[in-house]
């Protein structure tokens, strides 16, 4: 096949697939790893709906996570009854799903909200009660499953680039520690569920999507999933989707488990997100994932922080922007800002984070090396200088905390936790659209 360059040269062989003349392919948004379009006729009527491979490549390349491998887990929960759309055809190279076109909004209101979340709840409980092998996975413990799974997880990092990164490399240590010992057979989850992923129409649920992150384990993964997503897309009071979810499961939800999963999918979704921005072509688009990379890092801090016994409350103390507030880096950020003028939305949104980021560094690095120096002991293997986090190879920098993590005892842990969780948070201080998707987070108890 002739390499293309975009979906859009595909047109011919999409409305072949679709046994119909001609089609047009509408962009709609999408998830971190995918594209998305909808399918209509040249006159605008809908016809399907594709999910796609980005032609230069995605986070899940190179992944058993497929979209053949989707597909055949869409056939199968829907021939158990589920209501997710149908699977009208496959392309390959790159790789992408022609699905039917369901009626109703992925971002419904809070009234629809209300009306079919008890439906929702219902459904994942129904998910969760079907045996795995009838869905293509293999049975196991609930242990086994989560271990497996965070081995897939740790893996992806380290491919990524993204185990470099503190945080991340804390967190999955933190998470092995702490894997619940749960011997009973692990069960059916969606692994992304939650707002954004139903169509909701007239009140009713019609869709359950996005399936790509499906496999065995613990029912509480698709509850903390719902819990985290809450942070970008309104869903309603948590605690009443936990309540919801238990009476049509008939089981009690654990809050120390709920936990776990919390902090299980925050790392998910933070190596996916910086995955992302470290793969990005030169030009592209990188301002939204990191504005949610920088909001669920310091999420991801504050539940890391729980799981270890205590408390870190973001947002609690005032951001301090340097003063004077100018400097060289900032004047050519003005100069570039006075050069695009106000025509460039997309181009003043970046160099109004740039100066954000700039007039909060000497906050950020000041508080982050008084961390080090006052709550972690000194590190044997580097004497290097604890003042000077902004030297990658200095114990107080990012190689040095991420290296001090696999060795670390209880205590250097659950100190690096509170250090990165605190330095996530104040991280996330540049970026006002960071700081609401952080307070959306806490009216429902996630990083408060």
């Amino acid at each position: 096949m002739t390499p293309i360059s975009s979906w859009a040269q595909r047109t011919d062989e999409i409305a072949a697939a679709l046994g119909v003349d001609a089609v047009r392919l509408v962009p709609v948004p999408a998830g971190a790893s995918r594209e998305a379009y909808r399918v209509e006729s040249p006159a605008g009527a809908g016809i399907a709906f594709l999910r796609a491979d980005p032609v230069a490549g995605g986070v899940m390349d190179g992944s058993e996570m497929t979209l053949a491998r989707e597909a055949e887990v869409l056939r199968r929960v829907r021939a158990h009854g589920l209501p997710v759309p149908a699977v009208l055809a496959t392309l390959t190279d790159p790789a992408g799903t022609l699905l039917e076109l369901v009626p109703g909004t992925s971002r419904p209101d809070p009234a629809a909200v209300e009306q079919a979340a008890p439906q929702y709840m219902a459904l994942l409980a129904r998910l969760h009660r079907i045996d795995p092998p009838d869905l293509g996975v293999p049975a196991s413990s609930i242990t086994a499953a989560l271990r497996s799974d965070l081995d897939w997880w740790r893996d992806r990092a380290a491919t990524t680039g993204t185990l470099d990164r503190p945080l991340i490399r804390l967190a999955l240590r933190i998470l092995a520690d702490g894997l619940p010992d749960d011997p009973t057979p692990a069960r059916p989850v969606h692994g992304d569920a939650g707002p954004g992923n139903v169509m909701i129409h007239e009140g009713r649920v019609v869709a359950l999507l996005d399936w790509e992150l499906f496999h065995a384990g613990d029912p509480h993964e698709d509850l903390a999933w719902i819990w985290m997503r809450g942070a970008h897309t309104d869903f309603g009071e948590f605690t009443t989707r936990v309540a919801e979810y238990a009476a049509a499961a008939g089981v009690a939800v654990d809050p120390g488990r709920l936990d776990w999963q919390a902090a299980f999918v925050m790392t998910k979704s933070v190596i996916s997100l910086w995955a992302g921005i470290i793969a990005a072509p030169p030009g592209a688009d990188v301002l939204g994932p990191l504005i949610a990379a920088l909001a669920y890092d310091a999420l991801l801090g504050a539940v890391l922080v729980r799981l270890r016994g205590g408390a870190l409350r973001l947002l609690a103390t005032p951001a301090i922007p340097a003063i004077p507030a100018t400097s060289a880096e900032t004047g050519l950020v003005d100069q570039l800002a006075a050069r695009l003028g106000e025509a460039d939305r997309a181009g003043a949104a970046i160099l109004d984070h740039l100066r954000r980021h700039l007039a909060l560094e000497q906050w950020r690095t000041s508080h982050l090396a008084a961390d080090v120096a006052t709550r972690l002991p000194a590190d044997p293997a580097d004497p290097g200088d604890p003042g000077d986090p902004g030297d990658p190879g200095d114990p107080g920098g990012p190689a040095g905390l991420a290296a001090r993590v696999d060795d670390a005892d209880p205590t250097t842990l659950t100190a690096l936790a509170t250090v990165l969780g605190a330095a996530a948070d104040r991280a996330a201080r540049s970026q006002p659209r960071a700081e609401r998707l952080i307070r959306r987070a806490q009216r429902n108890g996630l990083g408060a």
